[in-house]
């Protein structure tokens, strides 16, 4: 539609100035600012009609279509986008009538009306990314996955096995023999690992002497304790890479952006997008709602962990648990309040945009000469 509104407006001055017509209409009482409103508003109207029909048909279909469930606050940001996609037509139509008004000859409007266009549409917002990333440096995300992974993967797995050779050491000085009795029952399959007749054997032990069971729950309890404080001092480590990476790159995508302002079709579409719940910003509304999620999940994760291991001394990592009572996640979209809030200074911009053509071809029409 954009540009259909140049191919409609480019002659709209020089196509009457070579025919001859334009000196015809200056010739007669009607002043210059009614003559460019005409043919604004006349060039938009024709313009607008086949472009609403198609969106009303569409509607029609929607409303119809019984696998289609709009909501009223849909139905609002449809005609909030028809509204915003008008504007933004309606600023090409004046770009083209305003080079129109500066322009000779047709050919010369219709090829400074292209350059302008491609400048725009095309060349602008795809090179505003590989300017904000010259400007903006940031690290490597392969380089910055593969040092979390070595942080939260080796690293972690060597801090671990140091706290746990600590805690293992405080039970042989506390425990001695009973401690010793544990560990041959409980690490003495292939390889040191739990086989089920260990584990069957171990849960017999505890069951028959209170102090064993005591024992192992407090060495278990311990164990968790140094493998959850190896994880979170690496997790940290971790998440400070991820959060400064993360921090980085919205301020290397906000640069993007802010660039990228300076072309209406990028307005237009972090308006749309915005507005329909389809863009970056959506993106990071879902990412919100997940970690709220998260708040409610975690914890109740670990207490489940928790109970399941005092019910069962032989409870591990592979053993089933039951979390069919888990909080579930729910998304609800954001309101609409908050993204008109969001879009409307890409709106303001696009206005911006309408009243600075405006101008431009008002101040070149009544100079124009018609000779």
């Amino acid at each position: 539609m954009s540009l259909l509104a140049i191919l409609f407006s480019y002659d709209t001055v020089t196509g009457e100035r070579q025919k001859g017509t334009l000196r015809l209409v200056i010739s007669n009482s009607v002043s210059r600012v009614n003559i460019l409103l005409g043919k604004w508003i006349g060039g938009m109207i024709s313009l607008l009609i086949p472009f609403i029909l198609s969106l009303l048909t569409g509607a029609i279909y929607i409303s119809i279509n019984p696998s289609i469930q709009w909501d009223g606050s849909a139905w609002i940001e449809f005609c909030l986008l028809i509204a915003a996609s008008i504007t933004f037509i309606t600023l090409f139509y004046l770009l083209g009538l305003g080079i129109s008004t500066f322009s000779r000859y047709s050919s010369t409007s219709i090829l400074t009306c292209l350059f302008l266009w491609v400048l725009l549409i095309l060349v602008i917002p795809n090179m505003c990314p590989f300017i904000s990333a010259q400007l903006y440096r940031i690290p490597s995300v392969n380089k910055i996955e593969r040092q979390t992974n070595r942080l939260q993967g080796i690293e972690r797995d060597e801090l671990g096995r140091k706290f746990s050779r600590e805690v293992r050491e405080q039970f042989r000085q506390k425990y001695s023999t009973l401690f010793s009795e544990f560990e041959s029952m409980q690490y003495g399959g292939l390889w040191g690992r739990c086989t089920p007749a260990n584990r069957k054997a171990t849960q017999q032990r505890a069951a028959a002497d209170p102090e064993f069971k005591a024992m192992m729950n407090a060495f278990r309890e311990q164990l968790n304790q140094a493998w959850s404080k190896a994880n979170r001092i690496q997790g940290e480590k971790a998440d400070k890479l991820r959060k400064d990476l993360t921090t980085k790159a919205a301020a290397q995508t906000k640069l993007a952006k802010s660039i990228a302002c300076v072309s209406p079709y990028a307005n237009f579409v972090y308006l749309a997008t915005d507005l329909t719940g389809t863009g970056l910003r959506s993106l990071n509304y879902f990412e919100q709602v997940k970690s709220e999620y998260g708040k409610l999940f975690w914890p109740y994760l670990n207490k489940k962990v928790k109970d399941a291991m005092e019910k069962d001394p032989t409870y591990d990592a592979e053993s089933f648990l039951d979390v069919s009572d888990r909080p579930r996640f729910m998304f609800k979209e954001e309101s609409l309040r908050g993204k008109l809030n969001a879009v409307l200074p890409y709106w303001g911009i696009l206005v911006l945009f309408n009243v600075v053509f405006f101008v431009s071809a008002f101040a070149g029409f009544m100079r124009y000469d018609v000779r």
